[in-house]
């Protein structure tokens, strides 16, 4: 089967994992393709991953192309390639000229990675109808990550997905990098969060929590890493930051700090299935999460993670605090659950089920 894989870059985040994740493993059988829209930067995490018998290409868009002129590109490369599937992982219409032209003979398959109506740009929901259109013929196959987005695709769409959880290679850890240094005293809880730096990631809440733990006398340290998406964000930040509160910018191992961590934590507005949280888990760090999306699906209270009663800022900081209080041993009980969870989002059932799908 040739298959193409294609998303808009390859640099840091949960789908470039996962395009890179899946495009690594089903390459052990298959003839894979992985094409970025934007010109790939040498400093591309994921991009530098991926395996060497995976042919890389890009339609190397720019900031000054018109939206028209990569659609353009997008329907031409697709049509030279002769695919027999088109995997597609965000930003649809660049694609639909190629989808309009060559459904009849290539399969094309959309990977809804959020809740179905906020993964849309403005452009998608400007072309929404013909959107929703393509899925309801049958011309795009959509796939959805977790029972929250399938359902939330069900309700915008009006017609069914195929459900399929992100799955990840279990991680390699190493000893360095560490978060042990971050530690005030021998018996500091480190708390960590991994994520682009942006409203809908909510780390303002975040340090504002640990700020009121640490004010209150809490043996506490917060560590953010991630890339800065949003200026505004990260200067809301940056009022919190001390000898107890780090940010300490994008980090290529975050497995391996999740492995030093006592807790992961993820206070997002909105979520799909974040391929950190699938991290957290394959290290065993019980993450502290705001019950969004897909992660109520992921983490049963108490029991392999723990959930805030809602988004507010009371309520996860009421998360915390019931971390903190936890014994040795309830805690060593947890992070066995955590593990014990990853089982059911490996890379390998994640690759196995897509290759099913795209044979129908």
């Amino acid at each position: 089967m040739k298959i193409l894989q294609t998303c808009r870059s390859l640099g840091a985040g949960g789908i470039e994992a996962i395009v890179c994740a899946l495009s690594n493993e089903m390459a052990k059988t298959e003839s894979v393709t992985v094409c970025t829209l934007k010109k790939p930067s040498p400093d591309d995490l994921f991009y530098k991953r991926l395996s060497p018998g995976i042919k890389k290409r890009s339609i190397n868009q720019s900031d000054k192309d018109s939206p028209l002129s990569t659609v353009f590109h997008v329907w031409k490369f697709i049509r030279r390639g002769n695919f027999d599937v088109v995997s597609i992982h965000g930003f649809f219409y660049f694609y639909l000229l190629a989808v309009l032209l060559l459904h009849r003979k290539t399969r094309f398959y959309y990977t809804v990675h959020s809740d179905a109506l906020k993964e849309n740009n403005p452009w998608d929901l400007r072309l929404l109808k013909i959107k929703k259109w393509c899925f309801r013929q049958g011309w795009v196959r959509p796939i959805t990550i977790s029972l929250a987005s399938k359902e939330s695709f069900t309700h915008l769409y009006q017609c069914e997905s195929k459900l399929i959880p992100n799955g990840i290679p279990r991680p390699v850890i190493s000893s360095e990098p560490s978060l042990e240094r971050y530690k005030i005293t021998p018996n500091t809880h480190l708390f960590f969060h991994a994520g682009r730096i942006c409203p809908e990631k909510n780390q303002s809440m975040l340090c504002r929590v640990f700020d009121r733990l640490i004010r209150e006398g809490k043996d506490i340290a917060f560590i953010i890493a991630g890339p800065c998406h949003v200026e505004a964000s990260y200067q809301e930040i940056v009022p919190y930051l001390s000898e107890r509160i780090h940010y300490i910018g994008e980090q290529s191992d975050i497995p391996s700090l999740m492995y030093t961590a006592d807790a992961f934590c993820l206070a997002s507005h909105y979520e799909g299935m974040p391929v950190v949280l699938l991290e957290s888990f394959a290290v065993g760090c019980p993450a502290i999460c705001t019950p969004v999306g897909g992660i109520s699906n992921m983490i049963e209270n108490g029991k392999n993670g723990i959930l805030s009663k809602d988004l507010t800022e009371q309520s996860y900081y009421d998360a915390v605090s019931r971390f903190l209080v936890m014994s040795l041993q309830e805690k060593a009980v947890l992070k066995k659950d955590v593990l014990n969870s990853f089982n059911q989002y490996t890379i390998e059932t994640t690759a196995k089920a897509y290759l099913s799908y795209y044979q129908k």
